[in-house]
């Protein structure tokens, strides 16, 4: 069977003031469907460029990325990006960031699914909130609403649970294990 995402040498350089900076040599891994995996390392070692790689937002000098057997040389709607930082549309109350880019949902569906996601991370009563109103920790979880709402065939987070207290940070580690394993 072939896996879902197939990573066959990649490396990446940087240009620097003091020279070329290489962050990714000969990279190789597979990634069964449904496979969970975690990329580890100590800041700077290149984890978010690797994931900008996979996803298609940076393009490798060297190697290849496969989905279902197809190169990445730009990002899919297949596959969500959850950045480290929150990347919300600010004119945007909640409940829009959230429908924003929703396709193949009808509008009678719509707000009971917004509805569904927004409990889902513990933002009830908030719908109606603008991101600048939001913590750093709320507008993490709006983030993962709104990509888990797309219900995305690969979902690429970089440190999405960073900026969340110890006990959200946790109950949200179980929920999105629930929701991967169901």
């Amino acid at each position: 069977m072939r896996p879902k995402i197939e990573v066959r040498g990649i490396a990446k350089t940087f240009p620097t003031r003091s020279g070329p900076l290489p962050v990714l040599d000969g990279i190789s891994f597979s990634v069964a469907d449904g496979e969970f995996v975690a990329v580890i390392g100590p800041s700077g070692c290149g984890k978010s460029t690797l994931l900008g790689v996979l996803a298609g937002f940076e393009r490798p000098d060297r190697g290849e990325v496969r989905v279902d057997g197809e190169p990445v040389r730009e990002p899919k709607r297949t596959g969500i990006y959850i950045f480290q930082q929150p990347a919300l549309s600010p004119w945007l109350d909640l409940e829009g960031n959230l429908v924003f880019g929703l396709n193949g949902a009808s509008p009678e569906e719509r707000p009971r699914l917004v509805a569904h996601y927004i409990a889902l991370v513990g933002l009830e009563g908030f719908e109606h909130t603008f991101p600048h109103q939001l913590s750093g920790g709320m507008q993490q979880r709006a983030e993962l609403a709104r990509a888990l709402m797309v219900k995305p065939e690969i979902l690429y987070m970089d440190e999405p649970f960073g900026s969340l207290d110890a006990l959200t940070r946790l109950r949200m580690r179980a929920e999105l294990l629930r929701i991967l394993v169901a």
